[in-house]
């Protein structure tokens, strides 16, 4: 269900407090607000990026779904919040699916009013790079996270991988020549983080590593952490 907003409920927004009611006035017609109830999907990955959404009341969640389903949450938003800002000035579609976490009251803006309205307005620009600008770096910093979160199991898998032969996993000897940088390179972690973690399998007797020979014990252990 959508209706017309105010100029009121626009003035509780960031991007807008710099901006007097009366010029307000001219975003309003292009504005509605929408309600949806938890569970609800707001936009789908992959929708055309057409409008811009600041929350009201409730909350919604950001969810990037890959092949194999997989799904990662982005981002998690609430009331005085806003979505949708990247894609609409990429102009590319929807990275991530919008679903209400709870039952949630939204203003969503179409993106030609709102270029329009950007020239008009520098400050409100401002405001909305600052809000991409925010959202970039969560997203920079969660990848970093997930990617160190799965490092051991890109580590194992490579392990298991190397010690394939015939299309059956061999315990023993994998190479008596292994250089573990290429190894980190493969598995995208660094030097120190791999000796201690080949250390600690090492140790846990998963592996076994003497000068540069490499030697898998333990195939269940390692398939465990590679998650297959």
């Amino acid at each position: 269900m959508t209706h017309e907003i105010t100029t009121q409920q626009l003035s509780q927004f960031a991007l807008f407090k710099s901006i007097a009611e009366e010029a307000l006035l001219d975003l309003t017609p292009h504005c509605n607000s929408v309600t949806i109830q938890a569970g609800e999907v707001l936009f789908e990955q992959d929708d055309p990026a057409k409008h811009l959404y600041l929350i009201e009341e409730g909350e919604i969640t950001l969810i990037r779904r890959y092949e194999g389903g997989d799904e990662v949450v982005l981002a998690t938003i609430g009331p005085y919040g806003v979505i949708g800002e990247l894609s609409m000035i990429t102009g590319e579609s929807r990275t991530a699916a919008g679903i209400a976490l709870s039952d949630a009251r939204l203003i969503m803006l179409h993106h030609d009013a709102l270029f329009k309205y950007l020239h008009q307005f520098p400050s409100v620009a401002m405001e909305l790079m600052v809000e991409i600008a925010q959202r970039l770096r969560q997203n920079t910093l969660m990848v970093r996270e997930w990617a160190m979160e799965n490092a051991e199991a890109r580590l194992a898998g490579l392990i298991l991988f190397l010690a394939e032969e015939d299309g059956e996993i061999q315990t023993g000897l994998i190479s008596s020549n292994l250089r573990l940088r290429n190894l980190a390179r493969a598995s995208g972690v660094d030097m120190n983080w791999l000796h201690e973690t080949l250390d600690e399998w090492a140790f846990d007797g998963y592996i076994g590593i003497d000068g540069r020979r490499f030697l898998l014990h333990d195939v269940a252990a390692l398939k465990a952490i590679a998650g297959w």
